[in-house]
């Protein structure tokens, strides 16, 4: 199994031509890279004016931390202007104000550089008992007033449509999905974000799921009758799949349009970490909410994992849960990278420096996260302490303890992307009408090797992580089609191709 480690302080000589009687060549010190991250949510104050957005970049830069990853939708809504949904109802954003362009005017202009990631909420869309105001919102459009096709909300094995305050899109309706990854795409096209941020992106538990167009599309793909049980392996599979349709169509399109974005996730770590491959099948990401980040590392649809490690210090039981989980993530990289991602408001100051001191360490096979990403910005300790405290305690010697941001860092390269090695692959299955196709089995071939993938709702395949090169590519004989695609494929680029079924 490869891992990527993270780069480590290296020094090195400078070179130079020594006179005689002259000194030694001076020693140039490379320097320290690792993520250092807040995340910055929208449900409180910290991007949405000018006064907010520049407090944010100079408690960020004394911080010693390189970037920031703040909620721009928060629930269907828009907290920037070019936006494909209607902005935000939050009265405490500026009339007219463009958060996100203005951070990254802040962000990227001025020493030292901060890295904006535009963070999405992925699937809910609406948490209030009352309407949007806008006719145009995705709730009002196709919510519980929705009809048929039209319905693109989660519904659970009980029938309700609502998960706590939240309503979500069912990721197995097509239509729901294509909108959502829209959302993300629009982002890329439109900013010059550093990466965009994929939150909330799985299913609220295993009861949930039950969109009647997804549950046509899971009887027709595999033949089962009925309403199937929420525990059922089948069905938690299939929608497992949905989840990993949605990942995959978010980043090839995205890095088809800029290859050097980096697409990030925060990712579910629950309870006690897994040790094996076997326990982590068993834990909550994989089985109760059907979000396999493990597998969109190893299959290379996420470039970095940021797991909600949102454990309390001072609780042992939960102590030993976080120390499992940053484990299995420092070994489990798969040459992509991890940051930990401490829950600092529900620690003391000297609670969320152990917790970091930790995630920094390597682990006992020797491998590193690429850093830490701390939530959050607004809520920095469970005591009431100022962020300034918190943010001295970052860098500075204190009665909290020592430092953990004592030297400046700068996020860790990522070489599949600055020197790519392999290139991908994305397309659509049509049939003679022009019509998409749903669970069209492809086989992708180069060689004695063979990749098997399979097209979502809409037709759409993918696959990333190949080697460049001529690759043949035609629909599983089940499909009832011979045709074969030539497709060539180059290192750092997303080759594009239409499989039209006769």
């Amino acid at each position: 199994m490869k891992r990527w480690m993270a780069w480590l302080t290296v020094t090195v000589l400078a070179v130079s031509s020594m006179p005689a009687g002259g000194t030694a060549p001076v020693a140039a010190v490379e320097p320290k890279r690792e993520i250092r991250a807040f995340w910055v949510d929208a449900f409180h104050d910290g991007f949405k004016t000018r006064e907010q957005v520049d407090q944010l970049m100079r408690d960020v830069r004394r911080s010693k931390a390189n970037t920031v990853i703040v909620q721009v939708r928060r629930r269907g809504d828009a907290y920037f202007n070019k936006a494909l949904e209607p902005r935000t109802e939050d009265p405490t954003l500026s009339a007219g104000f463009d958060a996100l362009d203005y951070l990254l005017q802040q962000a990227h202009s001025e020493t030292p550089r901060i890295e904006v990631h535009a963070w999405l909420a992925t699937l809910p869309i609406w948490n209030s008992a009352t309407p949007p105001k806008s006719p145009d919102h995705v709730f009002n459009r196709h919510g519980p007033g929705a009809k048929g096709r039209e319905y693109w909300l989660m519904d659970s094995y009980a029938g309700e449509n609502r998960s706590g305050a939240d309503y979500v899109l069912d990721p197995g309706h097509p239509d729901a999905l294509d909108y959502t990854v829209d959302q993300y795409v629009n982002v890329v096209k439109q900013y010059p974000v550093d990466g965009i941020h994929l939150d909330l992106v799985r299913y609220m538990g295993e009861e949930w799921g039950y969109n009647p167009v997804s549950l046509e599309r899971y009887r027709k793909q595999t033949g089962a009758e009925g309403r199937p049980n929420p525990g059922d392996a089948g069905w938690k599979e299939w929608r497992r799949k949905q989840v990993d349709h949605l990942m995959r169509k978010v980043y090839l399109k995205s890095i088809a349009i800029r290859p050097d974005l980096k697409v990030s996730a925060a990712v579910i770590a629950w309870g006690k970490g897994p040790q094996t491959l076997e326990e982590y099948r068993r834990s909550a990401p994989y089985s109760q909410v059907m979000q396999n980040w493990d597998g969109w590392l190893s299959e290379g649809i996420l470039d970095l994992a940021l797991p909600m490690n949102y454990d309390r210090e001072h609780v042992e039981e939960q102590r030993a849960w976080y120390d499992l989980w940053i484990d299995w993530e420092k070994d489990h990289q798969y040459n992509r990278q991890i940051a930990a991602g401490p829950g600092i408001y529900l620690n003391s100051i000297s609670g969320s420096l152990a917790q970091i001191t930790r995630a920094q360490a390597p682990s006992a096979a020797g491998h590193r996260l690429a850093g830490v990403s701390l939530y959050s910005y607004a809520e920095t300790n469970k005591d009431g302490a100022s962020r300034e405290d918190f943010l001295t305690a970052l860098t500075e010697p204190t009665s909290h303890g020592e430092p953990v941001f004592a030297e400046p860092a700068l996020p860790p390269e990522m070489p599949w992307k600055t020197r790519p090695q392999a290139g991908a692959l994305m397309g659509q299955v049509q049939d003679s009408d022009g019509n998409t196709l749903d669970g069209i089995t492809l086989q992708l071939r180069r060689g004695n090797r063979v990749h098997t993938l399979q097209t979502d709702g809409h037709g759409f395949f993918g696959k990333a992580e190949l080697a460049p090169g001529l690759y043949t590519l035609k629909p599983d004989r089940s499909s009832g089609s011979s045709r074969t695609h030539a497709v060539r494929v180059v290192a750092g680029e997303v080759a594009e191709v239409k499989v039209q079924m006769k």
